[in-house]
C-alpha cells in the first residue's frame, strides 16, 4: 500500500470553546496509508461521539492530496478560523 498526504480543510464543525460550541473551520495535514488515493479512510477523520447532529452541515474537501514515499513527522494539530456569517445577516 502507499502513503498519501493530505491537506485538508473541514467547514462548520462544532469545537468547545471554554464551553460553548461554535462552528468553525480548520486546516490540516493528515498522513493515511491506502491501496489507491480514492480508497482511504481515517479514523481521526470520522465525527467523535456526540457530535452527529452537526454532521448535516460539516464539509470535508481534500485540497491537496499527493503520493508521498513515506509520511514525514510533523504534529497533528489543526489551524482553526470562524465561519464566516451569512451575507443577508449584514
Amino acid at each position: 500500500m502507499a502513503w498519501f498526504r493530505l491537506f485538508a480543510c473541514g467547514e462548520n464543525f462544532p469545537v468547545d470553546i471554554d464551553g460553548e460550541v461554535i462552528l468553525c473551520g480548520f486546516y490540516t495535514t493528515r498522513y493515511v496509508e491506502a491501496a489507491s488515493e480514492l480508497l482511504f479512510e481515517d479514523p481521526d477523520l470520522q465525527t467523535p461521539p456526540g457530535y452527529e447532529e452537526y454532521e448535516e452541515n460539516a464539509s470535508l474537501r481534500f485540497e491537496e492530496v499527493e503520493q508521498v514515499a513515506q509520511p514525514i513527522d510533523i504534529d497533528d494539530n489543526f489551524s482553526f478560523f470562524p465561519m464566516e456569517e451569512d451575507e443577508e445577516e449584514y
